[in-house]
């Protein structure tokens, strides 16, 4: 019986290495461009990989000798050092010959940097968080807005990096935190969160992965503040870690072995978690007091009508096959730290946010991001044990993987660009000189961000910030209306000298209301003289 169980083992660890060789090559493949990723079920073949993986990893491994090199210090740490660079010089590649911030956001970021506190919008209140709007306000005192938009926030991703590895190292070894750093340097999906400019899911998982830190440093002071931190300053990241913590705080005092229950690290874990929630309502209550009851009704909507509030990201189609290059080897990770019953708050972390992004809760897509960084530190289990499990081929075959993960990722950030170009920014920040209270106004949900931003002005743009009265229907008949009373009576609701801005990428497309004869209420107030399709006209009856 016993034999049998080792012939069996030896056919599924042969077969294992057979389909990986084949699995690479495919990947080799997609990277050079010769055939697209979609023209055949990767993911399935991914799925079956981690099986067979899993199969041959027993529960029992433990960590064998890091080896010659993880034992030299100064060549471990300075590879530590290049990697950190490489996320650094990575970021800073779209900047080359260029200006303007990365990302749909930057708009609102840069609004809600200079103006947050002082102006005190309802969008403002409601969508940014009191301790993100604190620590920007107090930056923007020493930095200008430009460095924080740009220069910080790369600065922000290296620090993502650097607390991926350092709390890897922690949970697992040096050699599973040095792979987990190496996945995120070369991540796609990562460097995606970058390009769109998601600056508090920067700060929220950077905060979340200490606090998965300090709890187990058992540094329970440095954990509550970290707790608190995430909560203030971006909540989607606190609903998973709150969700995360509630399970681990019930699950930690369980001894699986034993059946023991240890009910005072129970108490200890509620106190933990009860000083989280009281400090952090503190911030909430008052003028922020919005920013949590205008996310009832839609999160509870979001667990009853699934797959209706996707959020702003890609697709799990698209996630599942930018992330071929270790999906297999996440599967891997899970189940061996599913096998040996080590649910910590990384585990579970991982697990929650898969439940969200496969059923489609509130927000699923953006929760791609988190179950991204679960992915990575699980994959970077898997390969470990990989290595260990039949060293020199795995060690190779990870090698020629990270070279296929590299040269995708380089294509990728060196064709990466801003949303909008100079031509257009200039037209936009030219609405700074339409008169203090006048409106400035965006026909495009593509441009209302920064025109939000850079017009420096009161904006009305579809279906964001305080001042569109409109529903989306009454936009959607503006839009391609050819009736110049019923486009005049739209414009007029707001009764006000209005600016309206029309980008390049509308331009085609120009609403029919701007070449309606008699028109004798609309003006052209500036036109690009580099690019006369950027466009600023005048409404006023």
């Amino acid at each position: 019986m016993k034999n049998l169980k080792e012939n069996l083992r030896s056919i599924t660890q042969n077969s294992f290495i057979q389909l990986l060789i084949i699995y690479i090559i495919l990947l080799g493949i997609f990277a050079l461009g010769f055939l697209s990723e979609y023209t055949l079920h990767m993911e399935i073949f991914a799925v079956i990989l981690g099986i067979l993986g899993i199969s041959i990893i027993s529960k029992t491994s433990e960590d064998q000798k890091e080896g010659k090199f993880l034992e030299n210090k100064t060549l471990y740490y300075s590879l530590i050092i290049f990697l950190l660079l490489l996320i650094l010089l990575s970021r800073a590649i779209p900047y080359i010959g260029n200006d303007i911030p990365m990302g749909y956001d930057t708009g609102m970021y840069k609004y809600a940097i200079e103006y947050g506190l002082q102006n005190q919008d309802l969008w403002v209140l409601s969508g940014v968080e009191p301790g993100f709007l604190y620590l920007m306000t107090l930056l923007n005192l020493f930095l200008s807005t430009d460095f924080i938009l740009r220069w910080l926030f790369i600065l922000f991703n290296v620090l993502l990096g650097f607390s991926i590895f350092l709390t890897t190292k922690e949970y697992f070894n040096k050699k599973t935190a040095l792979i987990a750093l190496t996945i995120f340097t070369f991540s796609i999906i990562q460097f995606k969160v970058f390009e769109f400019m998601y600056y508090k899911n920067i700060i929220g998982i950077i905060l979340f992965l200490f606090s998965a830190y300090f709890i187990k440093k058992e540094k329970k002071m440095l954990f509550v503040l970290s707790g608190v931190l995430i909560a203030i300053i971006h909540r989607p990241t606190f609903y998973l870690f709150g969700l995360s913590y509630l399970i681990y705080a019930l699950s930690s005092p369980l001894n699986f072995n034993t059946k023991k229950y240890n009910k005072k690290l129970l108490l200890t874990n509620i106190i933990l978690g009860i000083s989280i929630l009281v400090i952090s309502s503190l911030f909430y209550i008052g003028k922020f007091s919005p920013a949590i009851t205008n996310l009832i009704e839609p999160v509870f909507i979001g667990f009853i009508q699934t797959g209706e509030s996707p959020g702003t990201f890609i697709s799990f189609k698209e996630y599942q096959f930018t992330t071929l290059a270790y999906l297999p080897f996440a599967i891997i990770g899970f189940f061996y730290l599913a096998r040996k019953k080590e649910f910590n708050l990384l585990f579970l972390w991982t697990l929650l946010s898969a439940i969200i992004v496969y059923f489609q809760f509130f927000f699923f897509n953006r929760f791609i991001i988190f179950l991204d960084i679960g992915l990575i530190i699980l994959a970077s289990v898997g390969l470990s044990k990989l290595i260990e499990n039949k060293k020199k081929l795995n060690l190779a075959l990870f090698y020629i993987l990270l070279v296929i993960l590299a040269f995708s990722f380089t294509l990728y950030a060196f064709n990466s660009k801003p949303l909008i170009n100079q031509n257009e920014l200039t037209t936009i920040s030219y609405l700074s000189n339409i008169p203090q209270e006048a409106y400035a106004v965006s026909t495009s949900s593509y441009y209302s961000t920064w025109i939000q931003g850079y017009s420096n002005r009161r904006t009305i743009a579809p279906g964001l910030f305080d001042y569109d009265t409109h529903n989306a229907q009454q936009w959607s008949t503006f839009w391609s209306t050819s009736n110049y009373e019923e486009a005049k009576s739209f414009l007029s609701d707001y009764n006000k000298e209005l600016y309206i801005f029309i980008g390049e990428k509308q331009a085609d497309n120009l609403n029919k209301f701007l070449n309606l004869k008699d028109n004798t209420c609309l003006s052209l107030f500036y036109e690009n003289p580099v690019n006369p399709k950027n466009k600023i006209y005048r409404f006023k009856c």
